[in-house]
């Protein structure tokens, strides 16, 4: 008998990651956590369906920032005082999930289409409780212990579904904001279509509202999280990053490469061979099309290409829109060292003639053109004395 309880196959042992968070800086809580007495085994879990340690750690992850989303909008749309104590992520047996369950509780299930196991979403009855109330503008009068009513479930049910959007939206969305069905209270019901010896994961929160302490749980069979973890995976590694998490001074100091091409063509082998200093080579962009700005893989703007004054290229942002065609001064040529710069003179430009001054000279008179070209006559001795003469016959 002592050699076949030697070779039997030992318990199933669980697997747990936890996070318990310290009280805000003036928060003298005094909220203890009930201790679970668990029987430890050395054994590990076994099964194809079991999590590695990376993925039971990405599991936790997403649930806390749902938690974490699910708590401020409760604080914002139920006016309810949140407090997040503590969460856990554990791996084990589905029969030891329904064995270390302890308190009344309302059980409900998230059904997903991709998945033919529905997801089990269980919160502590005064939990249940608080957000019925609040949901219907009462608040809470006394801890609930009996069962949910009709008319408690449908409302229990209503105030969830609202955020069940946030439960897709922590998985980037792999699947759309999945179905709510309320199964009962206070007792848990045995979910038929979970073979109890198979891999179960659960993620526990230990949270308050209005100061009641308890608790939310979602719970996964192994393969149904493994397939959501694999879908998320293969998301995020296409996903855009949220560069609005960082705070401002981190972000001022990120390097961001800009390329700007002028323009593309292609040539054949002999006709690179034939190249020399002073050809040109005509690209497909015309002189008043933009040029193309781009900002990672995404985000282009439209740009002018030209010259700074210490002889750096640079460009010049004219648009934020994809448009065909702008409008593109040309600019003026640059000289080289030692040579003039040829710059074509504008023709003249006729402008008015300013007033003459107070106490200035008149201006000259324009001489018609008929004497403009004629030769001017000369006087002589004698045209003077006749001049005299005339000037005293007119005197006398």
């Amino acid at each position: 008998m002592a050699e076949r309880q030697a070779t039997a196959k030992p318990e199933i042992a669980s697997q747990r990651r936890a996070i318990k968070l310290p009280p805000a800086i003036g928060d003298w809580t005094t909220y203890r956590p009930p201790k679970v007495l668990v029987k430890k085994v050395k054994s590990g879990l076994y099964g194809f369906d079991r999590l590695s340690k990376e993925e039971l750690n990405e599991a936790l992850l997403i649930h806390y920032r749902f938690v974490q989303d699910l708590l401020r909008r409760f604080k914002i749309d139920l006016g309810l005082g949140v407090e997040f104590l503590a969460c856990q992520a554990e791996q084990t047996t589905y029969l030891n999930f329904l064995r270390a369950l302890t308190g009344p509780l309302a059980q409900s299930r998230l059904n997903l289409p991709n998945l033919h196991e529905n997801i089990q979403l269980l919160l502590d009855l005064n939990l249940a409780n608080s957000l019925i109330n609040h949901a219907l503008g009462s608040c809470d009068l006394e801890p609930l212990a009996r069962a949910l009513t009709e008319a408690e479930s449908a409302a229990f049910t209503l105030a969830l579904t609202e955020y069940l959007p946030y439960f897709a939206a922590a998985f980037a969305n792999t699947f759309p904001a999945p179905a709510f069905t309320f199964v009962g209270s206070p007792d848990v019901t045995l979910e038929p279509a979970i073979n109890p010896a198979s891999t179960f994961v659960f993620f526990a929160a230990e949270i308050a509202l209005n100061d009641l302490p308890g608790r939310i749980m979602f719970g996964y069979p192994g393969n149904s999280l493994k397939t959501l973890l694999k879908d998320y995976e293969a998301r995020s590694k296409t996903r855009p990053l949220n560069f609005g998490r960082l705070p401002a001074p981190a972000l001022n100091k990120i390097m961001v490469a800009l390329s700007a091409a002028l323009g593309r063509t292609a040539l054949k082998a002999s006709e690179l061979n034939q190249l020399e200093t002073g050809d040109v080579v005509a690209l497909e962009t015309s002189i008043n099309s933009p040029v193309a700005l781009q900002l990672g893989q995404r985000l282009s703007f439209k740009v002018q290409p030209g010259i700074m004054t210490n002889k750096k290229r640079a460009v010049r942002l004219t648009s934020f829109n994809h448009e065909d065609e702008i409008t593109i001064l040309p600019p003026v040529a640059l000289a080289e060292p030692g040579e003039a710069a040829a710059v074509t003179a504008p023709p003249p430009v006729m402008a008015e003639e300013p007033a003459p001054a107070a106490g200035a000279p008149p201006p000259a008179a324009e001489v018609p053109e008929e004497t403009a070209g004629a030769e001017e006559d000369e006087l002589t001795d004698e045209d003077f004395s006749d001049i005299f003469l005339e000037e005293e016959e007119k005197g006398g």
